[in-house]
């Protein structure tokens, strides 16, 4: 025992020291995983080089040597600094060995790889080492230039790569080895401990994900039907890119998520995706495809759940790259119906910061890089905006700063061809980008009101940006977007995104009004933010009818926007004197929303908002009831205003509503998902409800649509 010191070990160092089960080969499963496959040596060889680097910008984010696993990270430090001064001393030298080097490893990467998947298309591989030529000169000014903000990076423990040019070069790369353009923090090295008997319930283990994945022509029918029905909905990704992917994927991956050559960021885009497809197909269509509803439930949020977890696999925090931006941009179609918004709203923050860390928000025509590239870039990063701005009437604060955003809108093409059409000419990207212009209206709404004192101005800007939502969403919008008779060339897609635009449109200027609206049913002064938005809300209503009499795609917006319009004519209900004529009026536009949304049991928005507005129609009816009998005047103002209110008080309502939430008994199903001994997919619940405070009358409709937006339990 005393000599096995001295035996040649066959575990690579990083799972030693990690104690974890190696697989013996260099580089090994787990440090393919983590990323980590340049640093994985065998025992005690820690010089040993033989590994290949994984993309160009890691040759400009990694030390030139690795280091022994037992040195100080301020070891490392020192070193870095010392190589970033001996660069300033050279300046733009000839004889710099970077570009060399990292040209070598890059022959290195494609002689040891079996693919190669060319992002570019129209461009072989000649032409990309012209570009990266080119590109030498400028990288090196770029350190010189970043020496000071990436020595105070160090300080903090980030990296900011110089050699990174902005470019989404890593959209269309499926093998993990051959991620270009990533952003990586090699500082960062999670434990991944190699499980001894994985369960079905443990979506951390590829061997599960590879269960969750149908065959082949179903997972094409799947992302075929998103390409076509859905994603001129959200646009965050490049369709023909996805389907080169996912050829190589089967090729030469024999679809095999367990290859630890496959990208597991990669993994989570493409169940974005198909979460999208099994979540918005409508009924029948998934009938037609052989998904009962029970199956559609389950496999739509285990499916979500694999997303998080190969993001988490991949260590997507700190491994950045662009396909994991898609992939929760993707997302967001989704995350609502199945009861993951607050999940989704921090996983949103993240992609954004990703997206910044990339270059994506200044993608302008200056920016190296093939067309493909940037505009692949320029779809995700406007997603992510318009969804950071759309959410700002909740938060009342954004992410991305209009100012610092130069990346242009994305082009109106047709996705294979990308030749600029003519604004009149529907496109996949049209909807995203008209889309994006209304969403562009909310920060400088928010920082009018942020900056005014007194509730006139604040007012006065609410009517300067409704007349300027109004301009947009009539003389501003494009021609295919409006009522024209359709034409036999276009899309699919144009019925439905002319209803999705007028279900949005409404639903904005509602919340441009919002801040006015409780105060609107009571006070003279605001009665132009009443009448608009009930007439939104007719108009959303309205349409919302129309569509669910079409076999198109299922949408979160149609649900969410439609329960918000009923919100708002309780409130005009309760607003009202006993025997009005809207009142009949618009109890019958809520019931019939009632109706609609209970035939969506799958859909968490459709679950809440029922149950809600069935409260509140018992509310209202119980208040009727009690009107007849004579009430006693009271002389404060409080009650006064609770006079107007017909006698609904909001705090109580919400409080036993929470309540009767919360009390909801769990199956014994429901009580074993929530197991302590659970894994990945189990800690990571359908959003919970948190502690919402105080609730006052004045603010009913934040009140009302926060418990419409919010889940209460977990299932």
């Amino acid at each position: 025992m005393s000599l096995s010191g001295f035996r040649n070990r066959l575990a690579c160092a990083a799972c030693t020291r990690r104690k974890v089960k190696c697989s013996k080969t260099v580089p090994c499963t787990n440090c393919v995983r983590r990323g980590e496959q340049d640093s994985c040596v065998e025992g005690s060889d820690a010089y040993s080089t033989t590994s290949t680097i994984v993309g160009r910008s890691a040759a400009g984010l990694s030390s030139p040597q690795l280091t022994r696993h037992d040195q100080h990270d301020v070891d490392a430090l020192r070193r870095r600094v010392s190589e970033l001064e001996a660069e300033l001393q050279r300046g733009s030298s000839a004889s710099e060995p970077s570009p060399p080097m990292e040209m070598t490893r890059q022959q290195q990467q494609h002689q040891q790889s079996g693919i190669f998947v060319d992002e570019r298309g129209d461009q072989n591989q000649g032409d990309n080492r012209d570009r990266n030529h080119q590109r030498e000169e400028p990288a090196r000014d770029a350190v010189v230039e970043d020496a000071a903000s990436i020595l105070e990076f160090l300080a903090w423990g980030r990296r900011k790569n110089p050699d990174y040019q902005s470019v989404a070069s890593p959209e269309t790369v499926l093998n993990v080895d051959q991620v270009a353009g990533n952003v990586r923090d090699a500082h960062v090295q999670p434990e991944l401990p190699a499980a001894q008997h994985p369960t079905l319930e443990d979506l951390s283990q590829p061997s599960v994900l590879q269960l969750l994945l149908p065959d082949q022509r179903r997972v094409w029918q799947l992302v075929d039907w998103h390409e076509h029905c859905v994603l001129w909905y959200h646009c965050s990704y490049y369709a023909p890119t996805l389907r080169k992917q996912l050829e190589s994927f089967y090729s030469i991956y024999a679809g095999s998520i367990e290859n630890s050559e496959v990208n597991l960021q990669w993994v989570a885009f493409l169940f974005a995706v198909l979460t999208g497809s099994m979540t918005c197909v409508s009924s029948h269509t998934a009938e037609v495809w052989g998904y009962r509803d029970s199956e559609r439930e389950t496999l739509s949020k285990k499916w979500f759940q694999a997303v998080i977890a190969c993001l988490n696999q991949a260590d997507y925090a700190a491994n950045h790259s662009i396909l994991s931006v898609q992939a929760i941009a993707t997302l967001t179609i989704s995350a609502h119906m199945l009861g993951f918004s607050n999940m989704q709203s921090i996983y949103l923050a993240a992609a954004v910061r990703i997206a910044q860390s990339l270059g994506l928000h200044r993608l302008t025509p200056e920016t190296p890089g093939s067309f493909v590239e940037k505009e692949t870039g320029r779809r995700a990063w406007t997603q992510l905006c318009s969804q950071d701005w759309f959410s700002l009437p909740f938060s009342e604060t954004y992410l991305v700063n209009p100012l610092y955003s130069k990346s242009e809108p994305p082009l109106n093409c047709d996705d294979g061809e990308v030749v600029p059409l003519p604004e009149s000419v529907p496109t996949v990207t049209s909807y995203a980008r008209f889309l994006s212009s209304i969403a562009a209206i909310m920060p400088p709404l928010q920082d009018g009101l942020i900056s005014c004192n007194t509730p006139f101005t604040k007012y006065e800007q609410i009517i300067k940006y409704d007349k300027q939502l109004r301009s947009l969403a009539t003389s501003g919008r494009p021609t295919f977007l409006s009522n024209l008779p359709m034409e036999p060339g276009w899309p699919i897609y144009i019925p439905w995104a002319r209803r999705a635009l007028a279900i949005s449109s409404s639903h904005k200027i509602i919340m441009i009004h919002r801040s006015f609206l409780s105060e609107s049913f009571t006070k003279p002064a605001f009665a132009f933010t009443r009448r608009t938005c009930l007439a939104a809300s007719k108009t959303i209503i309205k349409e919302y009818k129309c569509v669910v009499e079409e076999d198109g795609p299922v949408i979160w917006i149609h649900q969410a926007f439609s329960i918000a319009a009923s919100i708002i004519l309780i409130l005009d209900i309760l607003h009202r004197e006993p025997g009005e004529r809207e009142i009949a009026e618009h109890r019958q536009l809520i019931e019939d929303i009632v109706e609609i949304l209970k035939k969506y049991r799958n859909s968490m928005i459709a679950v809440r908002g029922a149950k809600l507005l069935c409260a509140l129609l018992e509310e209202i009816a119980n208040i009727s009831n009690d009107a007849s009998r004579k009430r006693r005047l009271e002389d404060d103002a409080d009650n006064r205003a609770q006079k107007r209110f017909r006698g609904f008080n909001v705090p109580v309502f919400v409080k036993s509503f929470c309540e009767g939430q919360r009390s909801s008994i769990r199956s014994p199903a429901q009580q074993q998902l929530h197991s302590p001994h659970a894994a990945l997919m189990q800690t990571m619940p359908i959003d919970t409800f948190t502690d919402i405070g105080n609730f006052e009358a004045t603010t009913s409709f934040e009140n009302l649509l926060y418990l419409a937006n919010n889940d209460f339990y977990s299932f």
